[in-house]
């Protein structure tokens, strides 16, 4: 299980069409083209035995919808292949890249709860982004890759089986840079519309953690932007995904 999490996460695609109408809430597609994303049911490395795999699956799933461009294949589609070999959850980056070529997606998000508090709220999560290897992998510019707060690794088709993208954070619904970003997530979103506004997204604990997913799919998203830039030769860049 701790080899799995530190080495298999990976990017997935959805439902194809399901998507959010509001632009404000979209995240920006580092692709040039359609992506199709599936997604893995979630590890639960917390110890919390009240979580729903499947169901933080959906969240996550949910949340991809908001990428620019990507269709997300639903979670179901995942769990009935994985039951049809006998098995509940991904369990290698092999068996992720070979589920995400069977489900018909380019790539598959793998992630994993590593800590999980109702109540604080808490919710430590990892996502590794594995790629069904079907093209040679573009140039980054090194001097972009050094400035990112997670190096980017250049890898060959050989490594296939490295996670193509990954992050590791924790989000407490006690620090400040947290509820302000939340209340950044929450203002365009119909959901505020409670009277508990914002803060039922620190209070209701599946909204926090969709706040959670969103906010590292745009920091994963952010660094495929880096990584799928091309350096030119007058050193500007084109992102030709």
């Amino acid at each position: 299980m701790t080899r799995l999490l530190s080495s298999i996460f990976f990017v997935i695609p959805l439902v194809a069409g399901c998507k959010h109408g509001d632009a404000v809430t979209t995240v920006s597609n580092p692709y040039a083209r359609n992506m199709t994303f599936a997604v893995a049911p979630v590890l639960n490395f917390s110890g919390e035995p009240s979580f729903d795999p499947v169901k933080a699956a959906d969240l996550l799933a949910s949340e991809l919808t908001y990428v620019e461009g990507v269709n997300v294949l639903p979670v179901s589609r995942v769990v009935a292949l994985l039951a049809s070999q006998g098995r509940m959850q991904v369990e290698s980056p092999a068996h992720a890249i070979a589920v995400a070529d069977a489900v018909g997606a380019d790539a598959i998000f793998v992630a994993g709860i590593t800590e999980y508090d109702a109540y604080t709220p808490v919710v430590g999560l990892a996502i590794q982004v594995y790629a069904v290897p079907r093209s040679a992998p573009v140039a980054v510019d090194p001097v972009h890759a050094e400035r990112m707060a997670q190096p980017i690794t250049l890898r060959s088709m050989a490594d296939a089986t490295l996670p193509r993208d990954q992050i590791q954070i924790v989000y407490n619904g006690t620090h400040s840079n947290v509820t302000d970003a939340v209340k950044k997530y929450a203002a365009p979103r119909s959901e505020q519309d409670s009277p508990l506004g914002w803060r039922e997204y620190i209070k209701v604990q599946t909204l926090f953690l969709r706040f959670c997913w969103h906010d590292a799919i745009d920091r994963l998203m952010t660094n495929e932007q880096w990584r799928n830039a091309v350096v030119m030769p007058d050193n500007t860049m084109e992102y030709p995904l």
